[in-house]
């Protein structure tokens, strides 16, 4: 392939269920747009089946703080596969936010949201990420947040669930 020729598509990304260590109906964001070293961006299209909708509110705004989570994670596991491929996403945790800001009340039914999340810091386990929930040019949701991915954090299937026994007989 000519070296100048670019491809027709972006770059296909894997699904954004072998990213985050969520799964239904937790898994708050439907795919992976675009990523690079520093950031990603994710989408989340809005429907009456979304989890927290609620027929006369839609999803409450203050749910965007978990989209920019879900995309940092996405970001994360992203980034381990890419390293090496195959890799169970880690668990993290979601420690706060700085300059959170809400332009909205909720998002509605259709709406097609955009999650942009930039790496802004990285110490070892320790990240700050900036994050932003757009529905087109404009931005709903906006805040900085503060996460933590231990090193020896287990993958989901390592971790029991509260129905599964942590003991054994």
């Amino acid at each position: 392939m000519n070296a100048s020729v670019k491809p027709a598509f972006p770059p296909a990304f894997p699904p954004v269920e072998t990213l985050v260590p969520h799964a239904a109906p937790m898994l708050l964001i439907d795919r992976v747009l675009n990523a690079d070293a520093e950031s990603l961006t994710a989408e989340v299209r809005i429907t009456k089946n979304s989890l927290f909708f609620t027929p006369t509110h839609g999803v409450p705004a203050y749910v965007g703080i978990e989209y920019i989570a879900q995309s940092v994670a996405a970001y994360s596991g992203w980034r381990a596969q890419s390293a090496a491929p195959g890799t169970a996403p880690k668990i993290g945790y979601l420690l706060g936010t700085r300059k959170m800001t809400m332009a909205c009340d909720g998002f509605a039914d259709g709406d097609v949201l955009v999650i942009h999340v930039q790496n802004i810091f990285e110490d070892g386990e320790m990240g700050v990420f900036d994050g932003e929930v757009r529905k087109g040019d404009e931005i709903l949701v906006s805040a900085r947040i503060n996460v933590y991915q231990p090193d020896d954090a287990a993958t989901p299937s390592e971790t029991p669930t509260s129905n599964q026994e942590t003991t054994k007989p």
